[in-house]
């Protein structure tokens, strides 16, 4: 199909080494579902900012003042730029989650968690049944390691990511937002988006609201 991403005939070899299904394959991406998926996520991550500013700030962005200001919010004390942040997040994934379901059913994962073992250089998939049950029981060191993207676009296997995605919302509005750096665990010292390409073998691209996607 023209257009279509070099990574697709290796993902269709990949997914065959996997045992999926051959016709999972045929869940591909060519630029048209690329723009749209992109399109739909800028849409969320608009809404959501929007949503959450009305709900918690009149619908006026925050100063950076303000932004900074460390006091219970939402039950824990914590920044109002981290309360802002992870509220928008809630809104922006479930949106994305009925958006990309009716775009591309069986084609996406929300908030997929993964490990990856940097020997081998082979990632397993956490399933949300095994993620709860560790966290009820207490078993934090089990995910230490471990990374879960927003959204991860696949041809009907997790496992073989053809894109990859985290919402970013500045609390200040911004064009940029630098990720992460992990300051302890196996990754310390490690820049987010860099630990995401090396453990999928996609590289990953951020989502802002009103800006869309960016490296």
């Amino acid at each position: 199909m023209a257009g279509e991403e070099t990574v697709v005939p290796q993902a269709a070899q990949r997914l065959a080494e996997f045992g999926a299904s051959v016709t999972a394959t045929a869940v591909v991406l060519n630029e048209a579902n690329k723009t749209a998926i992109e399109r739909k996520l800028t849409e969320c991550a608009n809404m959501a900012r929007e949503k959450v500013l009305r709900q918690h700030m009149g619908g006026r962005s925050p100063t950076p003042a303000e932004c900074r200001e460390k006091k219970e919010f939402g039950g824990r004390v914590r920044t109002r730029a981290m309360f802002l942040g992870e509220e928008m997040h809630k809104v922006a994934l479930a949106c994305a989650e009925l958006e990309l379901s009716a775009l591309r059913p069986g084609g996406f994962s929300r908030e997929p968690r993964y490990r990856y073992n940097t020997d081998t250089r082979q990632r397993e998939l956490i399933s949300p049944e095994k993620e709860e049950a560790l966290l009820e029981e207490g078993c934090y060191s089990e995910l230490r390691g471990t990374i879960k993207p927003d959204i991860v676009i696949h041809a009907g296997n997790p496992l073989l990511p053809l894109l990859v995605y985290d919402f970013k919302f500045p609390c200040v509005s911004s064009a940029q937002i630098p990720w992460c750096k992990y300051k302890t665990g196996p990754h310390a010292g490690r820049w987010q988006n860099e630990v995401y390409q090396e453990a999928l073998g996609v590289e990953p691209r951020e989502i802002l609201p009103w800006i869309g996607v960016t490296p």
